[in-house]
Parts: C-alpha cells; sequence; structure tokens
C-alpha cells in the first residue's frame, strides 16, 4: 500500500465477536509465558480468562529481554528453569550475547522457539544491551530454526535517551527479524512523534509547531514506509492506529484513567490480550481489541480479570458507543 488512505474501522462489531469470543472460550494446550507478579505463580500452569494456560517465564527469557513468549502446545520446561549465565557486573552491553553462548542454553532455547507463535520483547530503549542480545538470538537461535511463520512483537521506548545511529541500528534489527515471520512494531504518539524527529535528523531540543491528525497520520507513515515490517501500531489515549501493507485504520478506544495509561505492567497486559489474539488466529483488528480489553481490565481491577470481567468491559464498552458523544465517529 503506497499510500496513505486511513479507515475508521467500526469499533462496535468487532466488539461484539470478542464478546462472543470470550463467553465461548474453550480451554487449550496453549501455553502464554509472561513475567511474574502477584497473579502469577512462580510455578505451574495457570488458566486465565481467556482459556489459555499461564506460566511463568523462565528467568533466562527475562535476561534475554524477552517479555512474553505464547507457545502452541507443551513443554517442558525443567530444564529451561535451571539454567544459570553469570553477568558480568561491569557494563558490556554491547558484548552481553557472548555470555549466552553455551551449548546447552543455544539447544534449549531451540527446543523452546521450535513451537512458540509470538515473542514479545521489552523497550528496546530501557533494555541495557537490548540490540545485541537480540542480534544474537536472532543469529544463532531463532535463524537456523528456518521458521518464517513466527510473530515478532517490538516496543521502542523513549529514543531520545539513545544516540541517533544506535536508533538506525535498532530499527534495522528490527526489521531483520521480517524474513521469520511477521513484526508487530508498537509506540506510544509521543515516541513515535521522537522516533520522526530523529530519523529526519531534527534536534531533540527544537519544540514542534502544534500537529494536526492529519499531520501526524503522515509523519507515522513516513516511518512505517522506511521500515520492512508487517505492522506499525501506534496508540493514543483516544485511538489505536494499523499500519500495515494490506491495511490502515483507526480503532477507537475506551478512555481509561491516566494512572491506568501509564501503568507499571499496561504494555505487558496489552501484549497478553494481542498475543493471544494472534494465537487463536484473530484478524488485526481484534488482536488490538483484545489487547486494549484485557489491559483496560486489568487496570480497573488491579488484579487479572476473570471471564465475567471481560465480558462485563466489553459491554461497558458497547454500551460507550452508543453515547452521543460517540456516534459521529461512524457517521
Amino acid at each position: 500500500m503506497e499510500t496513505l488512505n486511513m479507515e475508521i474501522k467500526n469499533t462496535g462489531p468487532v466488539l461484539t465477536r470478542l464478546l462472543q469470543m470470550v463467553q465461548t472460550s474453550t480451554v487449550s494446550d496453549n501455553i502464554y509465558l509472561t513475567a511474574l507478579n502477584e497473579d502469577n505463580p512462580a510455578s505451574g500452569l495457570q488458566l486465565n480468562a481467556l482459556g489459555v494456560n499461564e506460566r511463568a517465564l523462565p528467568q533466562i527469557l527475562i535476561l534475554l529481554g524477552i517479555r512474553s513468549v505464547t507457545l502452541k502446545a507443551g513443554h517442558d520446561f525443567e530444564r529451561l528453569a535451571k539454567l544459570t549465565v553469570a553477568l558480568p557486573s561491569a557494563e558490556v552491553e554491547q558484548y552481553l550475547w557472548a555470555f549466552f553462548k553455551d551449548p546447552n542454553v543455544i539447544n534449549e532455547l531451540h527446543l523452546l522457539f521450535s513451537h512458540c507463535q509470538t515473542i514479545a520483547f521489552d523497550d528496546w530503549a530501557d533494555f541495557t544491551g537490548a540490540s545485541n542480545l537480540w542480534e544474537g538470538l536472532l543469529a544463532d537461535v531463532i535463524g537456523p530454526l528456518g521458521r518464517t511463520d513466527m510473530e515478532f512483537i517490538f516496543y521502542l521506548g523513549d529514543p531520545i535517551s539513545k544516540l541517533s545511529f544506535q536508533v538506525d541500528e535498532a530499527i534495522e534489527l528490527i526489521c531483520e527479524f521480517s524474513s521469520y515471520g511477521k513484526v508487530t512494531f508498537a509506540l506510544d504518539e509521543s515516541e513515535a512523534l521522537r522516533l520522526w524527529m530523529v530519523l529526519n535528523g531534527v534536534n531533540p531540543e527544537v519544540s514542534l509547531a502544534p500537529q494536526s491528525p492529519a499531520d501526524l497520520k503522515r509523519k507515522y507513515f513516513s516511518i512505517f514506509r522506511i521500515m520492512n515490517i508487517a505492522r506499525l501500531l501506534i496508540y493514543s489515549a483516544n485511538d489505536a492506529i494499523l499500519f500495515s501493507k494490506d491495511q490502515q485504520f483507526v480503532l477507537t478506544r475506551k478512555k481509561v484513567e491516566h494512572q491506568i495509561e501509564i501503568g507499571l505492567n499496561a504494555r505487558q497486559n496489552f501484549i497478553m490480550g494481542f498475543s493471544i489474539g494472534l494465537l487463536k488466529q484473530l484478524d488485526i483488528a481484534h488482536c488490538i481489541a483484545l489487547g486494549l480489553i484485557v489491559f483496560g481490565s486489568y487496570g480497573e481491577l488491579n488484579a487479572a480479570p476473570s471471564r465475567q470481567n471481560l465480558q462485563e468491559y466489553i459491554q461497558k464498552w458497547i454500551d460507550d458507543l452508543q453515547k452521543p458523544e460517540s456516534m459521529h465517529l461512524y457517521e
């Protein structure tokens, strides 16, 4: 798709379909590995509200800057859990992958990723050694598997904290993952605008003139055009914007409180719903909406939602769409 041609997606039918899916969701053999919190036990499986078995992310994956993983089937996690990597106390971020290149570590990672569906990474800008670790993971683990059907989810974080050549290298590395599956690159609107400034050589100290929605969409589209990725996802407090080769659309969000929006686990909770949507082979609009539903429900409850909680959240969102102030979005 060579031109900017943005569609306003009608959220109602998407939510109605997801409400039906949550109501009828059945238990599967799929597994979602995620970082520990008070609702996620240190070991063993726990069935979540979407009918997927949830388990604590092995420590070695956390050290690699991985936020979550979905698996299509069961896996023996015992050996993976026992793996240890002795990282140096001093910062040697450009050489960190060398400490993971043990045959046992590589073999266990091969076994794990040979049947995983999605890999979601931490914010690049905030994770020490991210570029070196992910480049090594791609070269020594993911690439040799020979798969081209995986889903990769990346968040950039704030690029202003990095040098411009480092940002360029990170963008290039993220694009390289496209040879092994589909890449979703996610940014909030502030990160997207700052990335546009870095890529276009605009001094970050310069204050840009107020940007209209059309101006912002053109800048976002320019980011997508220089990247060889399946999807660019940019979200604000009001909507989520998706750019892909097949479609471009705006999906209106259900507004949430600011403290939920910036919550410590906000991105992790969104990724849970989004990744499970991909695992269930939903189309991308439904995956985004499911991510927003899980994120919003988690945020309101400050705990893992039940199936009933998710149904109630979706129904409230559907009800909100019927309010007069929302109707104009679909005229």
